[in-house]
């Protein structure tokens, strides 16, 4: 492809605005993107199929969120060493293997299930490979963006990546319970699942792109993690992000319980929350590529954090359900427009060769901040009650916000 949908560090930004036409018209771009969509699907048909079938199979709330757990405990497990993977090979080749490692062991999961041997032994144990495969591919994908685009489109192809998935997870979801209904087996979804991967395998090997490759294959898997200490701004980051994501369950968790307690919609209100959440999700992701926000990263990363504060409170003391979707999808579009350009900054400011390690490094730490987030408020809401621990992590998004605001690197990141 020449220079072209290759990443230039040293190139300077045309003031601009990249659209994803822009980005599609780079073909190794649109094959990362068409096999993301496809395979992105795939694991969230998948989420639904397990979740629900242990549900059907046991009526046990615990087994049902150990089979929630298990698709993000390799995150924790694996994405240091990953990362490292990811930076010494080819990762184009890595994609096509982890996917089509994907297929394989979807094939044992739905001869396992059609078949009723060991199901849910093997289920568990599945699941938690396919899962650990899929986080490859994750890394994978995300590092591989810079590889397929200039640094001028890395806002538009990031906001396409994240719209897309926002897409993916609202049909996954719903596509998978009508046709759990519909088929009225979960080995039939499996079976799809598996289709969307063998697809998603096949347009991944259309992608002819070098990848570079980190020097000293003999480091540790923690590399990513000291490179992230060694810079300053990325370390800011990260402390400011970790704090940021301990209020993770104020728009997953928690919506449940107010929907149940304060709202009184239950189930029906939760999922139209989640709805609006991904929509608005999906219009921020959108509104970056309408303006230049490449020099103004991490006013915006402040600004976000200080309006989900106050928005928080706002939902928490909602009158009606009507009025905390409004309130839902302000929450989303400000997340979406955060979201993007952290991302890109990231992918901007890391050395290519060092991609794979710190965005895993960084995603773990992050990760583990929401999770704690989800072990804790359960906890937190018998304690204070619902609204009240809202009210707590308005009080912590508000104050990090100020906390973010002397850090100068932060304030002042660009890409």
């Amino acid at each position: 492809m020449g220079d072209r949908g290759r990443l230039n560090l040293s190139e300077e930004g045309e003031d601009k605005r990249v659209g994803y036409a822009e980005v599609l018209a780079h073909r190794n771009f649109l094959a990362l993107w068409t096999g993301s969509l496809v395979g992105r699907t795939g694991d969230y048909l998948l989420s639904v199929a397990m979740i629900a079938f242990v549900v059907a199979r046991t009526d046990n709330g615990f087994d049902a969120g150990l089979m929630a757990a298990v698709f993000y405990i390799p995150i924790f497990l694996f994405a240091p060493l990953f990362g490292r993977i990811v930076d010494n090979n080819d990762r184009r080749r890595l994609l096509v293997v982890s996917t089509l490692m994907e297929v394989f062991f979807g094939i044992l999961l739905y001869l396992a299930v059609k078949e009723n041997f060991l199901v849910l032994p093997l289920s568990f144990a599945l699941v938690f490979v396919i899962s650990a495969f899929g986080l490859m591919v994750s890394i994978c994908r995300s590092s591989s963006i810079p590889l397929t685009v200039s640094r001028d489109e890395l806002t538009a192809a990031n906001s396409l990546q994240q719209t897309t998935s926002q897409f993916s997870r609202i049909f996954g979801y719903a596509a998978g319970g009508v046709l759990f209904i519909v088929l009225g087996e979960t080995s039939g979804l499996v079976l799809l699942v598996v289709i969307s991967f063998i697809i998603s395998a096949s347009v991944f090997s259309l992608m002819r792109f070098e990848s570079p490759v980190a020097e000293g294959r003999g480091r540790r898997s923690a590399d990513g993690l000291k490179y992230i200490k060694g810079n300053r701004l990325f370390l800011q980051i990260t402390v400011f992000l970790t704090i940021v994501n301990f209020t993770g369950a104020g728009m997953l968790f928690l919506p449940a319980i107010m929907s149940s307690r304060i709202f009184l919609t239950g189930e029906t209100g939760y999922a139209s929350i989640l709805l609006v959440l991904a929509v608005g999700s999906i219009a921020g992701n959108y509104l970056v590529t309408v303006f230049r926000v490449r020099d103004r990263v991490g006013s915006i990363m402040i600004l976000s954090v200080m309006a989900n504060g106050i928005l928080y409170i706002m939902f928490a003391y909602s009158p009606g359900i009507i009025a905390a979707l409004a309130v839902t999808l302000v929450i989303g579009v400000v997340e979406g427009i955060s979201a993007v350009p952290f991302v890109a900054l990231l992918q901007a400011r890391t050395p290519p060769e060092r991609m794979g390690s710190v965005l895993a490094g960084i995603s773990m730490l992050l990760l583990g901040g929401a999770s704690l987030s989800m072990v804790l408020s359960g906890e937190l809401v018998v304690l204070m009650g619902v609204q009240r621990v809202y009210v707590l992590f308005a009080a912590l998004l508000l104050a990090v916000s100020l906390l973010g605001a002397n850090m100068k690197e932060l304030r002042q990141a660009s890409y």
